[in-house]
Order: C-alpha cells, then structure tokens, then sequence
C-alpha cells in the first residue's frame, strides 16, 4: 500500500497590527528633517553666490566711476596740453614769418612735427589770434591760389602749405592741378583718388566747387578721362568717383574663385581682355582684398604673378590704374617717390605732393616699404635729390619725434581699448565658476574688487586696488534649525504641527535657493559687462597717460627756455614769467623746476626769489606767490610747517591747517621734506611748541593713520553716538558731560574724510546739531580750531579761510598765496565753488578787492587761465558703452 500524497495546508491568517499614527508621522518627520538638512547648504550656497554677485558689481561700479574719472581728466588734461602747445606753435609762426623775411626753419619745426589734428587746433588759434588761416600765412602773404597753381611756390613752400590744409581741400586743390590746362595728369590723378580715404575724398567734391567757381569736380574728372581711346580707363575712373570703396578690413571667403575670374578674363584669354570683370572686383575692393586676391592668383594660376598679368594684358592709364589697386598704398607711393627720382632731373613736385598730403606715420610706413621693396633708404635718395630748406624738412621729417612721443593716430586708442576689453571679457567668462563664487560669496570680501579665476592683476592704471566693503553681511538661513531639527515631538497634535512647518520650511527654502540662483545668474551679464567697461576706460586711460606725460615734458622744456629768457639780462619780464607759469598746471610747474635746476644749475624758487624781491631784498607778495606755485606741495608744507612754528610763539591756526587738512600721503611727504631740511622731526617741533590736548591731538594726526577710503554707512551713527557720549553732548542735555578725550582723539583725528562727512549727517539728523558745531560747543581754543578743521569738508575749510584772509581791515596776503599756491586748478575751483556758495560772491571779486599789481594778476591768471579756449577746439571726451561686451569713446 502506497504513501498518498498530502494536500498543503493553508496558513491561518493573521490579524492586522493596527498601524500607530505617532510613529508614522516621525517617520514622515524624520525624512522630512533629512530632506531640510540638505536643501539648507543648498540654500547658502545660491545665497552666498548671490551676494559675491552683488557686492562684486557693486565693487565694479565703484571701480568704474574711479576709471571713467581718470579717463575724463586725462581726456581733459590732453585737451589742454594739446591747446597749450598749439598755442605757442601759433605764437612760433607768426614770430618766423613777422617782419623782413621769414625764419623758414622755425616754421617748419612747427609744422612738420606736428600731427593732423594739432595742425588743425593751431589754425584755428591762428586765425582767432592773428586774423589769418595758417595755411594762407605760410603760402606767404602775397602768394594766392593762382601761384599754387602755376608753381609761383618754392617746394619748400609748397611741402609746407600742402601739410597745413585740411584733406578735402588739398585733394580738391591737386585734383584741380591734374585736370587743368591741356591735357591730364592721369597718373596723379589716379594717386590721389586710389590713395585718400572715402570720406575726404566726397567732401573734396564740395570744398572743388567752393574753390573753383561752381565747377562739378566728378564731372570735370569723367570729361578728362573719357574719350573713343580709353573708354575702358574712363568707366573706371567713373567708379572710382562714386567713392564707395570699401575701407572695412575684412575680406571675403572666395578670394581663389575671384582670383580664378581675374585669369578667365586676363591672361588665360587668348586674345584682348575683359576689362569689367577687373572693374568689378577690385575697384571698390579693399586692400587686404585685393593682396589677398594676389596672394591666391598664382595658386589657382600655375605661379603666375596678377600684377605681371595686368601689365601684359593691358596698357596706359588703365594698367597703372589697376597696378595701383593691387600695390599696397604706402608700397606704392614709395615706388611713386622712386619713379619722381628715376632719369635726369627730380619731379620735386611729386615729392611735394606725396610727403607733404601724407601724414608723419604714413610717412614712415612708406619709408619702410621702399627699403623692402627697393631696398634702399628712401632718406639718402632724398639727400642725392634735394637741396636747401626742403632737404633740410625731409630730414627732420623722418628723424623728429612729435610732443607725444609717437605718431600714432588717437582716433585708434578708443578701438585698442574696446579690443582688449573684449579680450579680458572672454577670460573672465572662461574662468568663471558659480560654484567658486558661492565660496567666495560666504567670506567677509571687505577687498578690492578681484575677479573669478583670474590670476594677474587686471587693472593698468593705479588706484583701482582700493579696499571696498561688501554689499551685505555673508548669509546666514532664518531658520529656526533647533525646532525644526532637533525638537522632541511630545505628542500627535504637535507632531503634526512640526510636520506643516517642515514642508512649509522646505518649501520656501526651495523658492530662496531658486530666487537667489536666477538673481545671481542674472547679474552675470552685467559682472561681465562692467568688467569689459573697466579694462577699455582704463586701457584708454593709461594710454593717455604717456601721451600726457610726453606732452608734459615737451612742454616743460620749452617753457624751461622761455623761463630763462624771461630772467636773464637786465630787469625781468614778469608779464612773460605770469603768462609762462600760471598757465600751467601743477604737474608741469613741477617738472618745470626739476629741468630749470638740470639745465641752469639753480633752483627756479631761488630764482624767482632773486628777481622778484622787494627793493630792499624783501619777499614781495608776488614773489611768495609765485614760489607757492612752483615749489612741489611736500617742500611746501615743510615750509610752512617751519613758518608756523619758527620765531617767538606758534601759528596754531596755520599749524593745525597743514597737519589737518593733508591726506596720509601727503603728511608722510611733508614730515620727510620737513626732517630733510631742519634735520628734525615735526613731532619734534611739536613737542616744543604746543602742550595738552591740543599737543595729543595734533600727534595723534602726525601719524597718518586715517583710515581713507574706508566707507561704511551704517557704522555713521554708531561714531556719532561714540562722540556725542565721550563729550561732544556739552551745551545741551548735559552740559558738562565726562569727558573720554582718548577717543575724541583717535576718532577726529583718524576717521577718512568721506565718512566724517557721513558722521557729520548722522549727527545732525539724531542730535539736531552738526560736528562741526557740536565741536564749537563742547571744545574750546586750539583743540577746537584743530578738531574743526578735521570735522569739515576741506573745500569749505579753505573757502572760509580765504574768506577769513579777506574779512575786516587790511589783508592777509600769506595765506591767501598759501591757498591758492598750494592746489591745483582743479582743487581751487571746488573751494571757488564752496566760497560762493557760502558767501553768495565769486573768489575772482574778492582777489580784484583784496590784491593788486602783478600780484593781482598772477592770482588771476592762475586762477582762470587754463587753456583759454580748447573746450571750443575740441569737445571733452565720454565713454559710451554700447550694450554687452560693447563699447565705444566718443569724442
């Protein structure tokens, strides 16, 4: 009998465990917590890489300001300095060309070292200063257009009156010269339409009929140039005189398949050539077109030669012409010079032509291109072919150094610095990290402004480095973690209120992490952006900073010249030694001095000293002036450092002047001017001049500990609540208040100027009463005069210490030198603005009222004459930024 096999057996089920609510909701807290622990550092991070976008920006912003600051005054400074050498360059001809003969070298110094536009500002004081164009003065006063015309001239006449006219009419004029009389200069004609930019080229059409009664200059080329023989050299003088050649330099991607269409319709034809296709392609075309259709023609021809193919196909006017658009410019005017030097006999006509409507760096360029082209010196063809005053202006042409140094065109410097800002823009965007900047983003960042990943110093001019604060505190969440994380739960119901608050909590982080993540990735354009505007202004900057300091040398050694021949001999000019010296500014008076004492061997202040004293040898009012404006500021504190202390008793007011109104740098030049010329320190004279408070506080400032640059609006109020409680309150609620004269002291003497103007409204809004009187009230004598001087804005301090000079009976000569002496023109029209603000009348009326004789008009002058007139020359330049990555310098 078999086993049989037994059926399963079914297990019993088993009753359901009821679920505990309390335990299914802290896991769901649980999870809850996990998932809040770490969207937090996901929220400090987009935080903190917001705030390192914010604070950056407004780090660039503040940088920016400084940089389109320098730009401007380097704008203006050029302006001027520009202004000022024209208008002893007008002065120079004018003296060349006044009485019996004319000093032909002194007038050609002046125009042939000189660029375009300066040319163009010297004319224009020429005329305004002696009633004729320079163009007209130097064609000689007898001499008009028809002697132009018929060579009446010498070259040298010639060479220098083509360099004084603007373009439009020397092209007019030598369009004019070719197409007059029988027959047609062809050749020049060409030269001159091939070689001369668009825009000088259409306005000559109008300048043409101007100077020629009425004739249409287009017109009077197509007649000359037209004919049965050279229809084909016509049509292409016709496109020529549409001047619409490209001047773009970008070239198109199928020179090859326009080099191929030249050879179809040049050489590779047996017979004759198609003309138009050439007329097609290269009459508009540009130079780097037209060499870069060369440079492709022998490799789609076999190594054959474009320009040798022309020459075979075609003949006359119309091979030279097409010649001409296939040579380089500067290679084909030196071939142009070579060609006038060839054979028997010098065209001194085309060398004429050629230098003198070429500007000096064309001129090198050209120089360039004959010794690589010919190889020779184009300078030693010029010695074997000319004589006198001519050769002796094409030497100096190629050997003379213009005042600033370089002949580069300006007009360059605005697109070089919108290219090398663009250039650090696309480095900046390649090393760009959020992730770096979120960690950036959570340091103090009180810096200055630095960017991402960038490792040299981006900034070319100095004063960009300065320490900035940040925008905001670094991130920390609002959010209560102990609760939310680590609180016990006592029961269901609060449970359940923990669990909607950690959802809620989740929630709203998720939102600020989005928020600060699309905030911060918004600003990017703008970070990028004002970086690129930073570089350009200050790349433009820097380069009109050598331009400046240039022009400052070329000028200071020749006022040095003008200085000494004002001195020497019997008597002393002191008109010339005013009209020299107070137009100049500070920078230049200074470098004047440094090469008087180089080249003289006597320091132009003891110079000055000697001409200028008194009839008993006593210093005159206008001597102490003048020594004022020439000495440098740190030799002048010492100075009067010594004055206020030397001799029977202290000049508190004149010594609290100087040691509270200088910045660090200024007070540490002065103490080593000071130690260099009475072989002790100012704290040493201090010590023996004064005593108490006064000796305390004056120290305390000696150290040149202020904190500059440092601004911080929100500490404001605190300082004001410091000084208020540590005496200041005097005179109100407490009228005589325990005094903390410690820090009174570190906080007058060592706050930046910028954030005791921010102390001095914060006072006045929370106390009803300014610093500068609370000071008044609860100080006294010269602690108080000393304390004042530091709790005002310095513009206003000098406007009322002029005032002071002036006020009541007689006048106070010394400090009104002292002042306006001291500063610059700049700085002395901001206490010009401050005085009549304040006592409703300009500083000219009281100098007129208070001062008189040449003293008078030394004050005057420096005091207005800056460059008369080269806001009206030309206008003072922007920048302009144009969008993303854009920009442009507007002159």
């Amino acid at each position: 009998m078999g086993c049989e096999q037994s059926s399963p057996v079914e297990p019993e089920p088993q009753p359901e465990v009821p679920v505990d609510p309390f335990q299914a909701l802290m896991q769901q807290i649980m999870a809850l917590r996990m998932d809040l622990q770490q969207k937090i550092p996901l929220l400090i991070t987009a935080a903190s890489y917001h705030r390192y976008m914010q604070t950056t920006i407004s780090k660039e912003n503040t940088v920016l300001q400084w940089c389109m600051k320098e730009l401007n005054d380097e704008m203006v400074l050029s302006k001027e300095m520009e202004y000022h050498i024209a208008k002893q360059d007008a002065k120079d001809v004018f003296e060349a060309s006044d009485g019996i003969g004319t000093d032909e070298e002194k007038m050609g110094v002046v125009i042939i070292g000189r660029r375009p536009e300066s040319i163009v500002i010297t004319d224009t004081i020429y005329q305004s200063d002696y009633g004729r164009t320079l163009e007209d003065q130097v064609r000689g006063e007898n001499k008009t257009l028809i002697g132009m015309l018929t060579g009446k001239l010498t070259d040298f006449g010639k060479f220098l009156t083509y360099r004084t006219m603007p373009r439009p009419h020397l092209i007019a004029l030598l369009v004019h010269k070719c197409v007059k009389g029988m027959g047609t200069s062809d050749y020049t004609l060409m030269e001159v339409l091939s070689t001369n930019k668009m825009e000088d080229l259409r306005a000559s059409v109008e300048v043409y009929s101007e100077m020629f009664d009425g004739e249409d200059m287009i017109q009077r080329i197509k007649k000359e140039t037209d004919g049965m023989m050279s229809r084909n050299y016509g049509k292409w003088a016709a496109k020529l005189c549409e001047f619409e050649r490209d001047e773009s330099e970008d070239v198109p991607d199928n020179v090859e398949e326009l080099a191929g269409q030249l050879y179809a319709a040049g050489a590779k034809k047996m017979m004759g050539c198609d003309e138009d296709v050439f007329l097609e392609i290269l009459n508009a075309a540009n130079e780097e077109t037209c060499q870069a259709i060369r440079n492709a023609y022998p490799g789609v021809t076999d190594g054959r030669d474009l320009i040798e193919d022309v020459k075979k196909k075609m003949s006359g006017n119309l091979e030279f012409a097409v010649v001409a658009r296939l040579t380089p410019k500067h290679e084909f005017l030196a071939g142009r010079l070579k060609k006038a030097c060839d054979g028997m006999g010098t065209d001194e006509d085309a060398i004429c032509r050629i230098l003198g409507s070429s500007t000096n760096e064309e001129c090198l360029f050209i120089r360039d291109a004959f010794a690589e082209t010919f190889e020779g010196d184009l300078v030693e063809l010029m010695e074997s072919e000319l004589s006198g005053n001519f050769l002796k202006m094409v030497q100096f042409l190629y050997k003379v150094d213009p005042p600033k140094g370089h002949w580069r065109d300006p007009e360059t410097y605005a697109v070089d610095a919108a290219d090398d800002g663009t250039e650090f823009m696309t480095e900046l965007q390649g090393c760009f990290n959020p992730s770096m900047a979120a960690m950036e983003g959570q340091q103090p960042m009180f810096s200055p402004l630095s960017f991402l990943g960038y490792p040299n110093n981006p900034f070319i001019i100095p004063g960009c480095d300065t320490w900035l604060p940040p925008s905001s505190l670094p991130f920390v969440p609002m959010i209560d973690q102990n609760y939310l994380l680590n609180s016990p739960v006592a029961d269901l119901a609060s449970g359940q209120q923990l669990m909607t608050n950690l959802q809620m909590t989740i929630q709203s982080t998720m939102q600020l992490t989005n928020m600060n993540n699309m905030a911060a990735n918004g600003m990017q354009p703008q970070y990028f952006n004002l970086a690129y505007s930073i570089r350009a202004a200050s790349f433009h900057c820097s380069v009109l900073k050598q331009d400046n300091q240039a022009m400052l040398e070329f000028v200071a050694q020749r006022d040095v010249v003008m200085v000494h021949e004002a001195c020497e001999g019997w008597g002393t000019d002191e008109g010339k030694l005013i009209e020299i010296l107070t137009a100049q500014s500070k920078p230049q008076m200074r470098r004047v001095a440094q090469i008087y004492l180089e080249t003289h061997g006597k320091t132009l202040t003891s110079v000055l000293d000697g001409e200028l004293s008194g009839f008993f040898g006593g210093s005159t009012d206008f001597q102490y002036f003048m020594n004022c404006l020439c000495s440098d500021p740190a030799t002048l504190d010492a100075q009067f450092l010594v004055e206020s202390m030397k001799g029977w008793g202290t000049d508190e007011k004149l010594l609290s002047e100087i040691i509270c109104t200088r910045n660090n740098l200024e007070l540490a030049q002065a103490k080593a001017a000071f130690q260099r010329d009475n072989g002790k320190t100012v704290e040493q004279w201090v010590q023996g001049d004064t005593s108490g408070l006064y000796q305390r506080f004056l120290l305390e400032c000696l150290k040149g500990q202020r904190r500059e640059g440092m601004i911080d609006p929100n500490a404001a109020e605190g300082t004001a609540d410091e000084l208020w409680n540590a005496g200041l309150s005097a005179g109100n609620m407490d009228p005589f208040p325990e005094r903390d004269e410690a820090k009174l002291i570190e906080i007058t003497a060592n706050t930046g100027a910028e954030q005791m103007k921010l102390v001095d409204q914060a006072m006045s809004s929370k106390y009803g009463k300014s610093l500068n009187d609370a000071i008044k009230d609860a100080m006294g004598g010269d602690i108080e005069d000393a304390m004042r001087v530091r709790s005002m804005d310095k513009f206003e301090y000098f406007a009322e210490a002029l005032n002071k000079a002036w006020e009541g009976f007689g006048t106070d000569e010394r400090a009104t030198s002292r002042i306006m002496g001291r500063y610059s023109k700049t700085e002395l029209k901001q206490i010009s603005a401050s005085y009549q603000a304040k006592y409703g009348k300009t500083v000219r009326a009281g100098v007129e009222s208070e001062c008189s004789g040449n003293y008078k008009k030394a004050l005057i002058a420096y005091l207005y004459r800056e460059m008369p007139g080269y806001k009206d020359v030309l206008p003072r330049g922007t920048y302009v930024p144009l969008g993303a990555g854009v920009g442009a310098f507007a002159m």
